[in-house]
C-alpha cells in the first residue's frame, strides 16, 4: 500500500513539476513575443526617423516625388556655398496625405535629399517659433505674421512667398462651377526651381496684363512668365489710362469688350516707340455682339484685323475629337524654327486677317494656319457654327507685325485665348505645346529672357502609377510571395520546431 501511494506520489509530483515547466515556457514565449514587438517598434522609429527619406523610393509612372533632370542640372550648377532655405510656415502634419501638401511635401523633401546642403527644408510653426518672422524678413515687408500655410523661400537676403496652391494647375471650369479646387497638375518643381532661379538672377522685363475689360484670367501664364525673368503687374484700362515706364510688353487676355478711346491713343504711341503687345481673343457668347472697334483701329495701324466670326475646320485630320470649332493649326513657316511641334491648339478662334491698308514700314506674318478646308462661321440660335462662308480656304489663327527697319516692338495676335488663358492651361498644363509656344514667343521679344530657359515638367495628378520598369509585375508578385507567404511559413515552422525539440525537457 505505501509502495502505490509513493509512486501515485512521484507521478502527481512529476506531473506538477511538468506543469510548472510548461508555465514558465508559456511566459518566456508571451514574454518574448512582447520584447521582439518592443524591439520590432523601435527599429521601426529607429529607421523612420533616420533613414526613412533615404529608404523611400518613388516607383510612381512621372517620378512625380522626384525632381527632374533639369532641376538637378540647375542645382548642380550651383556654386559650392550656395544656400537656398525653403521655410513652411506651418508645423508640418505628421501625415500630409489628403492635405494641400500631399504632392508637394515629398518633392521639397527631394530637393533637400539632391541637393547635398545647397536646398534645406524646414517648417516653423509662427507661433511657436515667432523668431523666424524677424529671421527671414528684418523689414517687414512681407507680412510674414499673415501667411501661415504658405512656404517662404529665403536667399541671400532676399524672399519669395509660395502660396500651395500656386504649386497646382486648376480646373478653372470645376472652381467656377462648383466653388471648389480641382487640382489636374502638379507644379511643385516648376515652381520651386525658377522661383530659385529668379532669386539669383532677379527680373530682366515687366509685363503689364490689362484689366477691366472682361478679361480671362491668366495666372498660368504670370508663372510661366515669371520662370523667364519677366515680373508681372495689372494695369486696369480706365479714364486716365497710362503705360509705366518700365513696361517692356502689355498682354490683353481675352477681353470681352473694346478697348477705351484713351487706351488706343497710349497703346498706338507705346507700340510707336517700339513696344511689344500680345493681344488673344476669341469668338464667344460673351463677345458676340463687341466689334472690337478701338482694338482693330489699333491693330490695323500693324497691318492687321480682328474679324468678327470663328474659324470651323473641315478637314478632319486638323480636328480635334471631331470638333471643327476645337482643333490644330500649322505654324507659320516664319516661326517653325521656334519650337519642334508643327501644329497648335486653337479653340474658338477668330480669323486674323491683313488690314485692307497696308503699310510699307511695317511686315507681317501669318503665325497660326488652318488647313486649306477651313470656313467661317458664326454662332447659330442654338450657339451652333452657323457657315458664313463656304468657299475652304487657309485662315489665319495668328499673326505677327514688326517695323522692317529693325526698330524693337512687336506684336502677336492670337485668335484663341489657348496661348494665355488659365481656362486652356488648367486642362493642358503650362508645359504643353502651346505653353512651349507663348514661351518661345516672348523669348522672341525679349531676348533677356532666354537665359531663364529652365522648362521644368509638370506631373499629371492622376499619372501618379507604378512606373512598369522600375516597378514590375513580378517584382511586386515576388514581395507578396516572400512577405505573406514564405517568410510567415518560415517563422511557424521554426517556432513548432523549437517547440517539440523543448516540450520534453
Amino acid at each position: 500500500m505505501s509502495n502505490k501511494m509513493n509512486s501515485l506520489s512521484n507521478k502527481h509530483s512529476g506531473k506538477k513539476t511538468v506543469n510548472e515547466r510548461a508555465k514558465q515556457y508559456k511566459l518566456y514565449a508571451v514574454g518574448s513575443v512582447v520584447i521582439l514587438g518592443v524591439i520590432v517598434l523601435l527599429v521601426n522609429i529607429l529607421f523612420d526617423n533616420l533613414l526613412g527619406k533615404a529608404l523611400t523610393f518613388d516607383f510612381t509612372l512621372d517620378k512625380s516625388s522626384s525632381i527632374s533632370a533639369e532641376s538637378q542640372k540647375f542645382i548642380d550648377s550651383l556654386p559650392e556655398g550656395t544656400r537656398f532655405r525653403i521655410v513652411g510656415l506651418f508645423e508640418r502634419p505628421e501625415s500630409v496625405v489628403n492635405t494641400k501638401y500631399q504632392y508637394i511635401a515629398p518633392l521639397l523633401d527631394d530637393y533637400a535629399k539632391k541637393s547635398k546642403g545647397k536646398i534645406t527644408v524646414e517648417y516653423q510653426d509662427l507661433q511657436a517659433h515667432p523668431g523666424i518672422i524677424s529671421e527671414l524678413d528684418p523689414a517687414g515687408a512681407y507680412g510674414l505674421s499673415n501667411l501661415k500655410g504658405q512656404y517662404a523661400v529665403y536667399y541671400n537676403g532676399k524672399l519669395d512667398i509660395i502660396d500651395p496652391i500656386n504649386c497646382y494647375t486648376i480646373d478653372t471650369d470645376y472652381l467656377e462651377q462648383y466653388n471648389a479646387y480641382l487640382a489636374t497638375g502638379n507644379n511643385t518643381e516648376y515652381t520651386f526651381t525658377n522661383s530659385m532661379i529668379t532669386l539669383m538672377k532677379g527680373y530682366t522685363s515687366k509685363a503689364y496684363v490689362l484689366t477691366g475689360l472682361k478679361e480671362d484670367g491668366c495666372e498660368q501664364l504670370k508663372r510661366m512668365l515669371a520662370s523667364l525673368g519677366v515680373e508681372t503687374a495689372e494695369l486696369a484700362v480706365v479714364s486716365d489710362f497710362k503705360i509705366p515706364d518700365d513696361c517692356s510688353l502689355i498682354i490683353l487676355n481675352g477681353p470681352d469688350t473694346d478697348i477705351t478711346e484713351t487706351a488706343y491713343l497710349e497703346l498706338k504711341n507705346y507700340i510707336a516707340r517700339g513696344g511689344n503687345v500680345i493681344v488673344s481673343v476669341e469668338y464667344s457668347s460673351e463677345n458676340v455682339n463687341e466689334p472690337f472697334t478701338n482694338l482693330n483701329r489699333l491693330l490695323n495701324d500693324m497691318n492687321i484685323n480682328i474679324e468678327h466670326c470663328m474659324i470651323s475646320e473641315n478637314d478632319p485630320n486638323y480636328q480635334l475629337n471631331g470638333h471643327i470649332n476645337n482643333s490644330l493649326a500649322d505654324i507659320g513657316p516664319v516661326f517653325a524654327g521656334l519650337i519642334s511641334e508643327k501644329r497648335l491648339n486653337i479653340t474658338l478662334s477668330r480669323p486674323i486677317t491683313y488690314s485692307v491698308n497696308q503699310r510699307a514700314d511695317v511686315i507681317t506674318s501669318p503665325v497660326l494656319l488652318s488647313s486649306a478646308s477651313a470656313t467661317k462661321s458664326v454662332a447659330g440660335e442654338n450657339n451652333e457654327a452657323k457657315q458664313i462662308d463656304s468657299n475652304p480656304a487657309v485662315l489665319n489663327a495668328a499673326m505677327h507685325s514688326c517695323y522692317a527697319n529693325g526698330d524693337k516692338g512687336q506684336l502677336f495676335v492670337f485668335g484663341t485665348v489657348n496661348f494665355t488663358s488659365d481656362a486652356y492651361f488648367s486642362e493642358y498644363t503650362i508645359t504643353d505645346k502651346n505653353a512651349d509656344f507663348i514661351r518661345a514667343c516672348v523669348r522672341n521679344m525679349l531676348p533677356a529672357s532666354d537665359a531663364y530657359n529652365v522648362n521644368i515638367p509638370v506631373k499629371k495628378i492622376e499619372n501618379y502609377r507604378l512606373n512598369d520598369n522600375e516597378a514590375t509585375a513580378s517584382a511586386a508578385t515576388a514581395i507578396m510571395v516572400v512577405f505573406m507567404i514564405v517568410l510567415p511559413i518560415a517563422l511557424s515552422s521554426m517556432a513548432v520546431i523549437v517547440y517539440n525539440k523543448r516540450k520534453n525537457l
